[in-house]
C-alpha cells in the first residue's frame, strides 16, 4: 500500500490567548488628530488577543508531520507570550518604540518576529482583537 498523504502541503494552525494593554496614539499627531482618528481608544486600555499562527509545509512520509506542533508552541511562547502577555506594549515591547500599537502593526510585528524562527514555513498570523474584530498577515 502507498502512502497518499506523504509530500501533500497542509496548513497547521496553532491558537493562543494573552492579554496586553496599550492606546492608540501617534507622536506624528496633533492631540486633537490622534483622538479624531482613534476616539476612546487614545485611553490606556487592553485586550485580550486570540492569536493563530498557521504554518504550511509538506508532510514527511515517516513523521506524518512536518513540523512538530510542540515545537511550534515553543516558539510562539518565546517570541510572542513571554514578550507581550501582560505587557503594555508600547512601553515593554521593544518593537513599537515609535509604532502605533494597533491590531494591524500588532500582526505585523509578531509575523516578522515569528519568521525569524520559522522563515518559509511561517504562512499566516491572525489576530482577534474582539469577537467581532481580526487581522490576518501574511507577509510581503
Amino acid at each position: 500500500m502507498t502512502n497518499t498523504t506523504a509530500a501533500k502541503t497542509v496548513i497547521l494552525t496553532r491558537r493562543e490567548v494573552f492579554s496586553a494593554s496599550h492606546r492608540l496614539y501617534s507622536d506624528k499627531l496633533t492631540p486633537e488628530q490622534n483622538k479624531e482618528i482613534y476616539g476612546k481608544c487614545i485611553n490606556q486600555h487592553g485586550h485580550n488577543y486570540t492569536l493563530e499562527v498557521s504554518v504550511r509545509g509538506k508532510l514527511n512520509a515517516d513523521t506524518g508531520m512536518f513540523l512538530n506542533i510542540s515545537e511550534l508552541k515553543q516558539i510562539i511562547k518565546e517570541e510572542v507570550m513571554d514578550r507581550m502577555d501582560h505587557k503594555n506594549l508600547e512601553v515593554d515591547v521593544k518593537e513599537f518604540e515609535g509604532v502605533v500599537t494597533t491590531t494591524e502593526n500588532l500582526c505585523v510585528v509578531i509575523f516578522q518576529l515569528l519568521q525569524k524562527r520559522l522563515n518559509e514555513l511561517l504562512y499566516e498570523v491572525k489576530i482577534l482583537e474582539t469577537e467581532n474584530n481580526f487581522v490576518i498577515y501574511r507577509g510581503e
